[in-house]
């Protein structure tokens, strides 16, 4: 099912992706998901093209009920993140997967990391979400559709708290 999002950072397009690359960020993005763990690795350097792993262990108390039984109380998530080298704009182009581990559920989508300003940029995502379930996936994944686009805004709030977190 197709999934398209638009997220706006208070950050410009190069802070955007030093912070993407920075372990710092994923502890913040696991605050604001209310995940119990995460970790990530980095490979590269965000000058360049670089590529983020991270994995989050997240509780399920707010998937749909639907999705529940595939899920169990928490899911452990494995996000990667790869980004090409600056354009002259500041502007990148990347890809997503996301993966549910022990389920067939997966997000891959296309990033478009774009400056909007001096300190502003998006990030635009457009994706497939993808539950492989005889006869129920399409059903999971409209359901599934609102829980994923939640945690994929958080990535708003969770810029900011970077941002406020960096300029102390």
């Amino acid at each position: 099912m197709k999934l398209r999002e638009t997220l706006n950072l208070p950050l410009s397009a190069r802070a955007a992706a030093e912070m993407y690359a920075d372990p710092e960020y994923t502890e913040i993005r696991r605050r604001t998901l209310g995940a119990a763990q995460a970790k990530s690795t980095l490979e590269g350097d965000p000058a360049g093209s670089f590529t983020v792993r991270t994995e989050l262990s997240m509780p399920t108390d707010r998937v749909p009920d639907m999705v529940r039984p595939f899920v169990g109380s928490s899911v452990t998530i494995r996000e990667e993140q790869s980004w090409s080298a600056p354009e002259q704009d500041g502007s990148r182009r990347g890809t997503m997967h996301l993966d549910v581990v022990g389920t067939p559920a997966g997000l891959t989508a296309t990033l478009r990391l774009t400056p909007t300003g001096e300190s502003t940029s998006t990030v635009e995502i457009d994706g497939d979400l993808v539950a492989k379930v005889p006869l129920l996936g399409p059903r999971l994944e409209k359901a599934a559709i609102p829980y994923v686009s939640t945690v994929l805004r958080a990535e708003e709030r969770s810029a900011s708290t970077y941002l406020e977190s960096t300029t102390r």
